[in-house]
């Protein structure tokens, strides 16, 4: 039994050692009487002690001695490690640590060494310690650290920036933007980051600016363009263009900085020669996106006229609290009240009302305007618990889809199942006492065209975006909803030009186009025929064209697109030919 005890005794101890090398920890046993049991050999990779030190039996007080004998401080407070340290008054403090029933920290050993100690008291005394070499993760988490930081400066360094500022991967696409871009368009950054132009641009605009961004990724050399915009609220921005290419080979990104000289090309400010000099670029200035939108510039007038401040600059360093469940009337009325200067947020509910003003009231802050959505549930409650507050009310129907409905209603058919026509009814001039209900299907195309263009167009706002183009152009159109209401009103009015959208109900733009082709073929007409598609893929251009179509142009579209396309085909009386 004797030669066995100890035979057995060192198999466990050559497993536990084994143990320790495949977890790369140490570990240290002491006893109820703080002698120390079992010490594996990684231990001396952590405390140059003598190897005898850390023998089985010897006491934890001489340990303690012997590690700081080594030159070892560890668990001193950073501000503490330049001061000398009393000997008995560090061995003293470990040993009330070694009591503790469980103690866990990461202690630094050295100037790059950090190690991480775990202690366990167990219920029969026994203290057990691991000691575990952490220093390659604290690098890697100061290394972090350290990057967070330069990438914070460098946000608020491009935040601050007066001059847009935007970077773009080897993807183009946007990975960095600033303030001063996204006023451009009147958006936030997260709306920008991760896409590409294409989404933010029309396709005339997107591909010219695409093939730069390619140019200077690929060759490396600097770009420079002088550009006229149109920002988001419809002013102009004269800027000039240069983008960069930045970073290492395999990992480049494009970096665009447009620097505003409005105020040198409008004469706001005397150029000098340096001035002159800056803009003094080949080709001059460019007409490029236009950002304007005239749907949110339309709700944004709605919103304020249905505010009714007698002035809007009056607001400013008040306190003013949004009540609406509408995204889009609390987007437009925030932003355009914080640009005033106001201090405003919103809430969507009369519960956050409630809690809003009760939060408030706790912190000491006065609430000077309330601005209720009266479509939103409960408002009525929400009157009732003003508690004396000054609330001002705002009563549009459906800001977006639904109002657009409203806007675009002169430009449709009507559906009214009471009608002679069935579910087809042609809007009638006022002057009209009467007109002669007949079955259109049947009707030869008009001779003469009594209307300049025909949209084509299922969405909403998409069809209140043509009216506004085509009314600030002073042509005359219709607004067709699909593509049977598209040949319908074509037989009518005989348009000189057709914008036709691809994808709607009932009949698409393809099939809507062939029947207009076929029917061509009786009257000796060709009527130009242009598609609106949402993605320029060849496929669809093919088919367009076999359908008949003349051209394309891409979504979304803008003033100068349907200009050119006006330009282009309906400038001049329609095509007569002999069938």
């Amino acid at each position: 039994m004797n030669d066995v005890a100890p035979s057995d005794a060192h198999i466990r101890s050559g497993m536990f050692e084994a143990a320790c090398d495949i977890l790369a920890a140490a570990v240290i046993v002491y006893d109820r009487n703080d002698c120390l049991v079992f010490a594996s050999r990684q231990a001396l990779r952590y405390f140059q002690v003598p190897a005898d030190t850390l023998k089985p039996g010897a006491r934890l007080r001489d340990v303690m001695g012997a590690i700081f004998d080594s030159g070892v401080r560890y668990g001193i407070a950073p501000e503490q490690r330049n001061k000398a340290v009393n000997r008995e008054e560090w061995i003293s403090t470990r040993i009330s640590v070694h009591w503790r029933e469980q103690y866990e920290a990461i202690e630094r050993l050295g100037r790059d060494r950090w190690v991480h100690f775990r202690k366990r008291r167990l219920p029969n005394g026994y203290n057990v310690t691991t000691l575990v070499d952490v220093s390659e993760h604290k690098k890697q988490e100061g290394q972090w650290r350290a990057d967070l930081e330069r990438i914070a400066l460098t946000e608020e360094i491009l935040e601050t920036l007066p001059s847009p500022m935007v970077i773009k991967d080897r993807n183009l696409s946007y990975i960095a933007v600033n303030a001063a871009f996204c006023a451009i368009y009147d958006v936030s950054s997260g709306s920008i980051l991760g896409r590409s132009i294409w989404a933010l641009a029309d396709a005339t605009s997107a591909e010219r600016i695409e093939n730069s961004d390619r140019a200077v990724l690929e060759t490396g050399e600097p770009f420079t363009q002088a550009e006229h915009l149109t920002r988001a609220d419809g002013s102009d921005l004269y800027a000039i263009t240069r983008k960069y290419r930045i970073g290492a080979p395999e990992n480049h990104a494009v970096v665009t900085v447009m620097q505003d000289v409005t105020a040198f090309v409008t004469g706001e400010r005397a150029m000098t020669d340096a001035g002159d000099a800056l803009l003094r670029v080949p080709g001059g200035f460019i007409e490029a996106q236009n950002c304007f939108d005239p749907v949110r510039d339309a709700e944004r007038r709605l919103l304020l006229d249905q505010l009714d401040l007698e002035d809007l600059h009056a607001v400013a360093g008040k306190r003013i609290l949004i009540v609406t469940s509408n995204p889009r009337i609390e987007d437009i009325l925030v932003g355009e009240i914080k640009a005033h200067g106001a201090d405003c947020c919103a809430v969507r509910s009369a519960r956050e009302h409630d809690a809003f003003l009760t939060l408030a009231d706790r912190h000491g802050l006065a609430i000077d305007l309330i601005v209720m959505d009266d479509n939103l549930p409960d408002h009525g409650v929400i009157r009732q618990n003003g508690r004396g507050l000054a609330i001002q009310s705002i009563a549009l129907d459906g800001i977006g889809t639904d109002l657009m409905r409203a806007l675009v209603d002169e430009h449709e058919l009507l559906t009214e199942n009471g009608s002679p026509l069935g579910d087809i009814v042609t809007p009638v001039p006022l002057a009209d006492d009467w007109y002669i209900a007949t079955d259109i299907t049947t009707m030869p195309p008009a001779t003469v065209g009594d209307v300049e263009v025909l949209v084509a167009e299922d969405n909403q706002i998409n069809q209140f975006v043509f009216s506004q183009i085509l009314e600030g152009m002073g042509i005359s159109h219709r607004i067709a909803e699909n593509g049977e209401e598209a040949v319908t009103l074509w037989r009518k009015h005989q348009p000189r030009l057709v914008l036709m959208d691809i994808s709607m109900p009932v009949m698409n733009g393809i099939d809507a186009a062939m029947e207009i082709r076929e029917a061509e073929k009786s009257t000796g007409t060709r009527t130009p025929i242009v598609a609106v598609t949402a993605q320029a893929l060849n496929v669809d251009m093919q088919n367009c064209l076999d359908a008949g179509m003349d051209d394309y142009i891409t979504k979304p579209v803008s003033p100068e697109m349907i200009e050119a396309i006006y330009r282009r085909y309906a400038a001049t009386k329609p095509e007569k030919f002999v069938a």
